[in-house]
Formats: C-alpha cells, sequence, structure tokens
C-alpha cells in the first residue's frame, strides 16, 4: 500500500512499493535529490526502501544546472524558454561558499586549495554538478523534456505528467504515485503594473533584471541607471553596473529592508539609494521619487506627503529589480502552493519583548501577514498539506543558503518517501506551521518582513537611532537574531530526516550551529561596517576572509586575488 496517496487527512506506514515519481527540473534541488537516492540505495542494497522509489527526472534543457547553467552556445540571445532565466554569465554569489557547502563533498574536494569567501557563478555551478553526479546519480535524467501538464485524480490517487520530447517533437503521458516539483520558483519576472504604467512615459531603457544579461554593458556604460527595488538583485546589479562604467546608479528603495538599504557606502560613491520609489516622469528622462508608508486601514502602499519628493534626471536605463513570479501553470491549480502565503496570527498572540519594545511597543499584528522567511504557510517540510503526495523541493522565501537549503529539502522528502519520517496529519502540518511562523514573529528583523504594522511603527524610529549603530550591543543582539531562529529552524530539519551534519537542534546549536550563525552574521554585517576610508574601493565581497571557516574541514576563506571591483574573470581559474 502506498502511503499518503489522495487527499488523506491521516498519515501513513511506509510503503510496500514500488511506486513510481516524476520529478520535475534538474536544477541543484533535483540534484541533491537524486544523489541523495543514489546514495540510499546503496547503503540499504537492492531489498531497502530506496530500491523501490522509480524516480523519472524530466529536464526541459539539455543540461543540469536549472537558472546557474552556462548560456549554450547555440542560444546566445537566451530565446528559449529554458535559457531566459539564467543567471548572468559573470554574476558572483552573494552568499560566502562556507555556508553553501556539502558535508560529502567540500570545497576543499573540488578545488584542492582554498579561496575565497565568494565564488563566480561557473565555479558554483561546477562544484555543485561535481558532487550530485557521482556514481551517475544523474545519468538518467530524460534532459531536452518539457513537462506541458501535470493533473491528479483523486479517486486513483495518481498523477497524469504531459510531457514533449524536444529532439523528436513526441508527446506522451504516464501516470505517477508522486510527483516532486524541482524546477525553481523564478519562471518569469514580475513587473508590477503600478510601475509599468508609469513607465509609459519614460523615453529610456527599461529592463527587468532577470534581462540584464550578457549584453547590459551596452545599457549602463557612461550612462545614469535607475534600479527600482533594494534587494540582494539590485545590489549586485548595481555594482555590476559601476564596474561596466556606469556614470552613476540610483537604487529606488520602497520599504528600506533589502541589501542595499544596509550598505553604508558604496564605490567610488557612484551609488546613491533614495528611500521611496518613483511615481512620475517628467520631461521623458527625469523621475520624482517619493517616500512611502503602509496603510493599514487601505491596505496599500501611499505616498509620505511629510517627506519632500526627490528628484533625478537624465536616466538612460531603468532596470526593475521587483521579483520574479513562479512558474507553476503546468501544474493544475490545486497542486500548486500559494507563493504569496498570506495568513493570520492566533488570536490573542502577541510579541514577547525584546530590545526594541521601548521604542516601538507591542503593536497588533496586521489582519493579513505575509509569507515567512522560513516558511510557506501551506506547504510542511517540503509537502503540499492539502494533498502530500505533491512535493516541493524549493529554497524558503528567505534561505539561510540555497544549496544547503535545497540539499535538506530533498533528504526530507526521501525520508518521506521511504517512510523513515511519517508524515504527519493535516491539521497537525497546520499547526506546525502556524506555530513555525509565529515564532518567526517574535523576531524583530523577520516580524518587520512579515507584518505591516509592525514594519509601519519601526518607520517611524527617528534618524540615527541605536538599532541603525551596528557597533550598539542591541543592534548586534538584533541583527543575531534572525540567523539564529533560521539556522535553529535547518537544525530541527536535518535532525528530523537524519541529515549526516549536526548543528544541534531547534532549542540549543552545537558548536557547528554556532559557527554558522557567526558566519552568517559576519556575511549581514559585512555592509554596515565597510570603514569610510575604504569605501572608494570596499564592497562586501572584500570583507576579512577569516570570517568564513568551513565548519566540516576547518580551513578558512582565502583572500580575494584584488579587490572586487577591479576583477574582470569568470571563474577563479581566469584570475591566476
Amino acid at each position: 500500500m502506498v502511503f499518503g496517496l489522495g487527499k488523506s487527512k491521516s498519515s501513513g506506514a511506509a510503503p510496500a512499493g514500488p511506486f513510481d515519481v516524476a520529478l520535475i527540473g534538474c536544477g541543484p534541488g533535483a540534484m541533491s535529490f537524486l544523489h541523495a537516492l543514489s546514495n540510499l540505495r546503496k547503503e540499504q542494497g537492492a531489498d531497502g526502501q530506496a530500491s523501490k522509489i522509480n524516480v523519472t527526472c524530466f529536464e526541459r534543457a539539455a543540461s543540469a544546472g536549472g537558472i546557474w547553467r552556462d548560456v549554450p552556445e547555440d542560444d546566445p540571445k537566451r530565446t528559449k524558454p529554458e535559457n531566459a532565466p539564467l543567471i548572468y554569465d559573470d554574476m558572483w554569489a552573494n552568499t560566502p561558499k562556507e555556508v553553501m557547502e556539502y558535508h560529502d563533498y567540500t570545497f576543499e574536494d573540488h578545488f584542492k586549495k582554498a579561496t575565497p569567501a565568494f565564488l563566480p557563478r561557473k565555479d558554483l555551478l561546477d562544484y555543485v554538478i561535481a558532487r550530485n553526479s557521482v556514481d551517475g546519480a544523474l545519468d538518467g535524467v530524460k534532459y531536452s523534456h518539457t513537462v506541458l501538464s501535470v493533473t491528479y485524480d483523486e479517486g486513483s490517487g495518481k498523477f497524469t505528467v504531459e510531457v514533449r520530447d524536444d529532439t523528436s517533437g513526441q508527446t506522451s503521458t504516464a501516470t505517477y504515485d508522486k510527483c516532486i516539483w524541482a524546477a525553481g520558483l523564478h519562471g518569469a519576472p514580475e513587473k508590477p503594473d503600478d510601475i509599468m504604467s508609469m513607465l509609459e512615459d519614460y523615453e529610456g531603457k527599461v529592463l527587468h533584471s532577470m534581462e540584464a544579461t550578457e549584453d547590459f554593458q551596452e545599457h549602463v556604460k557612461g550612462k545614469k541607471v535607475m534600479l527600482v527595488g533594494d534587494s540582494s538583485s539590485a545590489e549586485d546589479l548595481a555594482l555590476r553596473a559601476v564596474k561596466l562604467g556606469a556614470k552613476h546608479v540610483y537604487i529606488c528603495a520602497r520599504s528600506g529592508d533589502g541589501d542595499c538599504s544596509d550598505t553604508k557606502s558604496w564605490p567610488s560613491d557612484k551609488i546613491t539609494v533614495i528611500y521611496g520609489p518613483p511615481y512620475k516622469v517628467v520631461k521623458g528622462t527625469t523621475f520624482k521619487c517619493q517616500a512611502v508608508y503602509w496603510s493599514e486601514r487601505r491596505q496599500r502602499w501611499r505616498k509620505d506627503d511629510e517627506e519632500e519628493p526627490v528628484k533625478v534626471k537624465d536616466i538612460s536605463t531603468v532596470v526593475l529589480c521587483t521579483g520574479y513570479l513562479s512558474n507553476l501553470d503546468i501544474i493544475e491549480d490545486d497542486l500548486q502552493y500559494d507563493d504569496e502565503g498570506e495568513w493570520e496570527a492566533s488570536k490573542g498572540w502577541t510579541m514577547e519583548n525584546n530590545a526594541l519594545t521601548i521604542s516601538v511597543g507591542n503593536p497588533s499584528p496586521s489582519k493579513k501577514l505575509d509569507v515567512g522567511a522560513t516558511c510557506y504557510p501551506d506547504v510542511h517540510r517540503g509537502l503540499l498539506i492539502d494533498n502530500p503526495s505533491m512535493m516541493y523541493i524549493m529554497e524558503s522565501f528567505d534561505p539561510v543558503s540555497s544549496f544547503l537549503d535545497l540539499d535538506v529539502n530533498a533528504h526530507m522528502l526521501l525520508s518521506f518517501l521511504t517512510g523513515a519520517t511519517e508524515i504527519p496529519k493535516e491539521k497537525d502540518m497546520h499547526k506546525a506551521n502556524q506555530k513555525q511562523l509565529e515564532e518567526e514573529m517574535q523576531i524583530p528583523w523577520l516580524r518587520l518582513s512579515i507584518d505591516a504594522a509592525y514594519r509601519a511603527e519601526v518607520d517611524e524610529l527617528p534618524d540615527g537611532h541605536w538599532s541603525e549603530n551596528a557597533e550598539d550591543e542591541r543592534a548586534i543582539i538584533l541583527n543575531q537574531m534572525p540567523a539564529d531562529f533560521m539556522v535553529r529552524r535547518l537544525a530541527r530539519d536535518m535532525k528530523e530526516c537524519k541529515y549526516p551534519v549536526d548543528l544541534g537542534d531547534w532549542k540549543k546549536l552545537s558548536k557547528k550551529g554556532e559557527a554558522f550563525v557567526k558566519m552568517l552574521v559576519a556575511s549581514g554585517s559585512a555592509r554596515s561596517r565597510i570603514p569610510k576610508d575604504e569605501s572608494s574601493w570596499m564592497t562586501f565581497r572584500d570583507v576579512d576572509p577569516s570570517h568564513f571557516v568551513s565548519i566540516h574541514t576547518g580551513i578558512p576563506a582565502c583572500a580575494l586575488p584584488g579587490h572586487f571591483m577591479d576583477i574582470k574573470g569568470k571563474t577563479l581559474a581566469a584570475l591566476e
């Protein structure tokens, strides 16, 4: 009997098998799953439960890697849909490699030498593929196969998956007991209607961050550039634009919660953060920007008339760093998770006192709360709560580490599939998610992104408040709380699925877990602690590498071979 099929309200025992699984996509998450399955089959032998799980992996591209893949030589303009979302060729990671490292294939194993904390995209792609292709784990992947639709029949408890072989053009269908979505969440650019309407009067070039690819230099060199949004993509594109010769870059922050707003100084004073989105175009290339605030009563952002508008002239290129839309359209509606993830706090929920309480009080939460950093309300440990046979290998909204999060997620689903971890009852999954989200709300900087009412109170703090001083003891504690929470969540999941790394558990971190937290904090504070006398060249990637030490080998990162803003190569080998 196969457990968890249909919309069962109760958990089930381990399946007798065999049973069939459709795995959609072959990016880092799917590769982690296939690697874990291969290892478990070797460990258990032919009679083990892992050998009864028949997985068919479909990848519409011609190779593995997801959005990290190289742009194919036969499609340099990215005209094929599978190539449109690819990360630009010369991208460098904004997360230190020490928090993305696999336990069973370290960076020392891969490079055979010490390497910088922040690595180029190409080197990370090679690392991920080298680890996950061991012993032929990826040999059975059906490349150049596009999944056209996924439906589910409650009566039979089966999924029907329609697939096109893009080499032959033939279409086929097959049924499966389980379906795992591992095709990512960044399928299409999100272009907000209000921004696009405003840009109808703009006479310059408009790009989305997904479209800032190999020809980016021609749109920024010698020009004034405006980035809408202050997220990590805006931070990276701002530095990249300056590297490529931009005259000046303006970053328009709406809420001020992103990495750009945390950065206290920028190279060569060529980047300016404006606290307020653009709302009007004047004379074709001039923008008016104004600070905004969240209206709880109207449930939308409104211009703050107490703040003076900021005028920015002669903008040649606008880049929308406004996020991405999920690409779940091929899956029927009932099988899709809610990527907006609105939820409500339990009646009577209150925030415990913390260092900010004396400054902002304890406001009641908004009626509608946004998705948490660590949990989507309708997905429990990768299981769609309404139908646990539909599974997701995906990053959380604000992952500790994309590769490690996906690796643990993959192990968790494999543990469910083999019956090593029992699938909880539906009500228990909802209850566990609610508890996790409410505990996340106890972390001030995490609640800021979830609860507009709390954000509104924090926005009223005066300039120069102690929370803005990275050296203040109270700020240090606040800044560590999100990292501690997210690593404890990761440690809990590792423990539950018997992942072979011990970061501790939900209640207490191990020494490795504590070291992990310190590296996350060091990475975050690198933006706010750039010395003024070194700000003409220094970026967060130039931070002291001794902060980043492998929890598996004890080997610290080495320094970059030069200032990041002077580095032109796309791989470490090219820099030697």
